[in-house]
């Protein structure tokens, strides 16, 4: 189950192992909210993700595209090895900043 905290003034999202067709729907909401709540600054945590497919990238890209349409950003953090390359081989790295971990990607927003 994906879970929130705040790190600071920024919005996590710690995501499940698996972002993909049928196991998005919590996570999807949980994002949904978070979004709405305030002006979006958005981190998904994505250390623990070992699959995402065309759904997961997708939600992932929404989710950025609506919290740019409202002021704000998401980022992207410790996304492992087969997430980065399922993003450049979509062309969607352009589209987040990614960064190793947590901490790195709150303390972005704060430049």
């Amino acid at each position: 189950m994906p879970q929130s905290y705040q790190q600071g003034c920024v919005d996590v999202i710690r995501c499940d192992e698996k972002v993909i067709l049928g196991e998005v729907q919590e996570l999807q909401a949980l994002l949904q909210t978070t979004i709405a709540q305030r002006l979006p600054q958005v981190v998904a945590d994505l250390r623990r993700v070992r699959v995402i497919d065309s759904v997961g990238l997708e939600l992932l890209y929404d989710a950025q595209r609506e919290c740019v349409a409202r002021g704000g950003v998401m980022r992207l953090a410790g996304a492992g090895a087969l997430v980065r390359e399922v993003l450049r081989v979509t062309g969607l790295e352009q589209e987040f900043e990614l960064h190793p971990d947590v901490i790195s990607a709150a303390g972005a927003f704060a430049v």
